[in-house]
């Protein structure tokens, strides 16, 4: 009887632990900058049904407009050198949901053909100007040392 108690409580709190896990992925807050002009970005899904335009920021970073004017800067796993020249940019993501290192991806056509670009983060962003100060804050050379 004991033992079936414990096993209960067991269950239970691993039921809780796989709940709230998930959920915990897509809840990250990320401050970038320093002073007071850090821009804060929050990993987020969105559908990828209710995109509305996408943007090329940098080689590596594509922000996102869904149709109600939300945001979304997607980082990609490595530079894509025409990307910022892509035509026909399309997204692909598991029954049409797109979060962070999900093997969600954008296809596109450059100068060189067909490219596939794996999205490894989605962070919502307040506009275009705070996801290109984060392009920014990220793209820039680190000091060596």
């Amino acid at each position: 009887m004991i033992g079936m108690v414990a096993n209960q409580r067991m269950a239970a709190c691993l039921l809780g632990l796989s709940l709230t896990v998930p959920g915990l992925a897509c809840t990250t807050t990320q401050a970038v900058g320093a002073g007071g002009g850090a821009t804060t970005a929050q990993e987020a899904c969105f559908n990828s049904r209710r995109v509305d335009s996408f943007s090329a920021l940098s080689e590596k970073f594509v922000l996102v407009r869904l149709g109600d004017d939300t945001r979304f800067l997607l980082t990609l796993d490595r530079l894509y050198m025409g990307l910022p020249f892509a035509i026909g940019i399309a997204m692909h993501g598991e029954y049409g949901r797109v979060c962070s290192e999900t093997g969600a991806r954008i296809t596109f056509k450059d100068t060189g053909g067909p490219a596939i670009a794996r999205i490894i983060r989605v962070e919502a962003v307040a506009s275009r100007e705070a996801a290109r100060k984060l392009v920014d804050e990220r793209s820039a050379p680190k000091p060596k040392g």
